[in-house]
């Protein structure tokens, strides 16, 4: 590097190219002192001396906004100056003016040794927030005290690009380059200082030409640098290399730090690889016991958090038995219920319970579901008397299951006739130390209806009394108006419904009308259509009307009988939107080929209906008259 000014601005653009003299001074200065700005010690260009007075008129235009935020700005200063001041306090043998910031540099430089100063170039790089201090010293004892560029320079200028917010990989790769140029010899203590940066400031390029350079010079790179090539290739998103240099380290020394692991817990737990994570956080805790350095609450948290988001048993399970149970963590509620969940899909009855525990000592309300979660797990299990019990709870904390509660039991019950039986005989048992209802009585009933004949289910229903205190409720009558197809057992259920007090619900009419429609004398479908229609009832919705399936019911019905209403069928289901215009027209062609076969048969002609159909695609009518010659 010939000459002496080539040296300096070679240091000074390798360093900052973007930043002057002046913008350095003032950016490291306290905002609010009121001292005169000092001039920069070397710059005497005019250009420069007029940029910064346009700075300074730019700085001064915008005092408004600059006191809105001063108050943020002095408490970052006063925890500048009390980190500096203990920085210090650690070395003493240091001038205190070095820890001062650059305001200082100036007036009290020129009474430091050289010698001193090279001394505190060792120490700043390691603490925070002196990047400008480290670049103005450098600048300071090369051009004052006519210093050569040596090895320690340079090392202490790319172990200042560390800085998270000032350094670079790109500035420190020109630096080593310009100590090559230079023919200054690169130390172990530079490329060190090479692969700190590139941990903070990922740098494939930069890191692989250390890696190769060491290799070639017969450097071993210590735990340090190790650790300094993890961290670079983790941030590099090289995530198997890095997990592959945590287990070289690991298998080489045992003094890996504990941090580096809980930056791999971080990583991988918000990338979701869940296994390794769980992996990495057995080992970390083998070195928390080993070395006194227990996992942070906060990495706990953080860890059941993501394990519990994705529904990882295996990881939930692990922090729930080694941090929730023991009381050390607390999570919110919102985890908690992941928890149950991740529990009821893997049949774990423990850790369910200790869920909904967990819930239970806030005075958190219980809904349906957390306790949904335990039948599940139940049912998985084969284990029908904690499910029912569970429904039994259910009631006496007064949630009232209902159908929808029990479908996992169903499910069991639904394959087996011989468990439906000794669900029934379970209830008789139950009802002598619980409030037995409704939810549970129809779940067996529902299964009884398939797997005997419905006598065998209405007989069953008449001892409901007996096993619930508060009787039926409206979905036992569902459940047997479904299967049933009879006029006479129609009409009693309806009758019971009237003597309990329990109101039609749209669905209880719909099962009416279909099987009205089955019977020899259908008019009784179009008393329920009617009475439906007419209610006041709070459980039908506005303008009912016979599900799609029920209403073609009751048109065939009609049609076979030539009844004139079933214009007025087909008319209510166009106004509700109703797509039957296909299936009437089959029903239509299929009644008029019976009619002509009979009509050819007997020999006499008959008379029929008029329905008006929609027309097609080409304008012509479906079907205007449908008349039974």
């Amino acid at each position: 590097m010939p000459g002496g000014r080539i040296v300096i601005d070679g240091l000074w653009r390798c360093l900052c190219p973007s930043v002057d003299i002046a913008s350095l001074f003032r950016l490291t200065r306290p905002s609010y002192s009121p001292r005169q700005r000092l001039n920069p010690p070397f710059v005497h260009n005019p250009r420069t001396h007029g940029r910064q007075q346009r700075r300074e008129y730019r700085r001064v235009a915008t005092t408004t906004s600059a006191d809105q935020i001063r108050p943020d700005r002095d408490e970052v200063e006063r925890a500048r100056i009390g980190y500096l001041k203990r920085l210090a306090k650690r070395s003493p043998w240091i001038p205190g003016a070095l820890f001062e910031g650059i305001d200082s540099f100036a007036t009290k430089l020129d009474r430091i040794p050289t010698k001193t100063i090279y001394a505190a170039l060792k120490e700043l790089p390691r603490a925070q927030g002196t990047y400008h201090s480290v670049v103005k010293l450098v600048e300071y004892i090369v051009k004052e005290r006519k210093e050569r560029p040596n090895a320690i320079l340079y090392e202490s200028l790319i172990k200042a690009n560390v800085d998270k917010n000032y350094g670079s990989a790109e500035v420190a790769s020109q630096l080593l380059k310009e100590i090559e140029k230079a023919g200054i010899p690169v130390t172990p203590q530079i490329y060190q200082a090479l692969l700190e940066v590139t941990a903070i400031h990922p740098d494939y390029v930069l890191r692989n030409t250390v890696l190769f350079e060491m290799k070639n010079r017969w450097y071993t790179p210590t735990i340090d640098d190790s650790v300094n090539i993890t961290v670079g290739l983790l941030r590099d998103n090289q995530y198997e290399l890095a997990l592959e240099k945590l287990e070289e380290l690991h298998k080489d020394s045992n003094n890996v730090p504990s941090w580096l692991y809980d930056i791999f817990l971080y990583t991988f737990g918000d990338l979701g690889f869940h296994e390794e994570a769980l992996s990495i956080l057995q080992h970390r805790l083998k070195v928390a016991m080993v070395a006194s350095e227990p996992l942070s609450l906060n990495t706990w948290q953080f860890l059941l958090d993501v394990f519990s988001r994705d529904a990882f048993y295996d990881g939930i399970k692990y922090i729930w038995d080694h941090s929730v149970s023991p009381g050390y963590l607390n999570p919110p509620d919102g985890v908690v219920m992941n928890v149950l969940n991740t529990a009821s899909s893997h049949e774990d009855a423990a850790l369910a319970v200790s869920a909904i525990e967990t819930l239970s000592r806030r005075g958190k309300k219980l809904e349906l579901h957390h306790f949904e979660a335990l039948i599940d797990i139940h049912t998985r299990q084969n284990d029908l008397v904690k499910a029912f019990t569970i429904l039994c709870i259910m009631e006496k904390a007064d949630l009232h299951p209902d159908l929808s509660s029990t479908r996992s039991i169903f499910r069991i019950l639904l394959h087996s006739s011989s468990e439906t039986e000794a669900a029934m005989r379970l209830l008789h048992k139950l009802r002598l130390d619980y409030k037995v209802p409704a939810a549970a009585f129809n779940v067996v009933l529902e299964a009884t209806v398939i797997h005997r004949p419905f006598k065998v289910a209405l007989d069953l229903y008449r001892s409901v009394r007996q096993i619930c205190i508060d009787g039926p409720d409206i979905e036992t009558y569902h459940v047997l108006l479904a299967h049933c197809i009879q006029r006479k057992s129609m009409n009693f259920l309806f009758a019971e419904m009237q003597a309990f007090s329990i109101e039609p619900t749209w669905a209880t009419y719909d099962h009416l009308i279909r099987i009205s429609t089955m019977q020899d004398d259908y008019s009784q479908a179009f008393h329920f259509l009617y009475t439906m229609g007419s209610s006041t009832a709070a459980t039908l919705p506005e303008d009912p009307w016979p599900s799609r399936g029920s209403a073609l019911a009751l048109i065939k019905r009609c049609i076979e009988a030539e009844d004139i209403r079933v214009q007025e069928l087909i008319e209510g289901c166009r106004k509700r939107g109703m797509s039957i215009d296909g299936e009437v027209q089959q029903l239509l062609e299929a009644f008029q080929k019976r009619k002509e076969l009979a009509e050819t048969d007997t020999g006499s002609p008959g008379e029929g209906i008029a329905i008006s159909l929609p027309e097609n695609d080409q304008g012509q009518k479906l079907s205007a008259v449908s008349g039974y010659a």
